[in-house]
């Protein structure tokens, strides 16, 4: 289960980063939290850099505690030895 969580934090992670990739003078950008946050950067607007850090933290909270932790409590539950 901790693989698990581990990977899909890490496949997240990686979605994230290449919302906004940029190759000689082409960049190509997706909707979404990572380009939101790579817009709010170069532009110097730390208001909304901090939102974006901060919904992104809110964001990974609810996920583990709504999905993550239950998978873990009924993976200890059924799987144990």
């Amino acid at each position: 289960m901790t693989g698990g969580i581990t990977a899909a934090g890490g496949a997240w992670n990686a979605s994230i980063v290449a919302e906004v990739v940029a190759y000689h003078h082409t960049t190509l950008t997706a909707t979404g939290l990572g380009a939101y946050i790579v817009g709010a950067s170069n532009a110097g607007d730390k208001a909304k850099l901090i939102c974006g850090v901060a919904v992104m933290a809110v964001y990974v909270v609810v996920v583990n505690r709504v999905f993550w932790r239950r998978l873990y409590r009924l993976a200890e539950t059924r799987y144990s030895l």
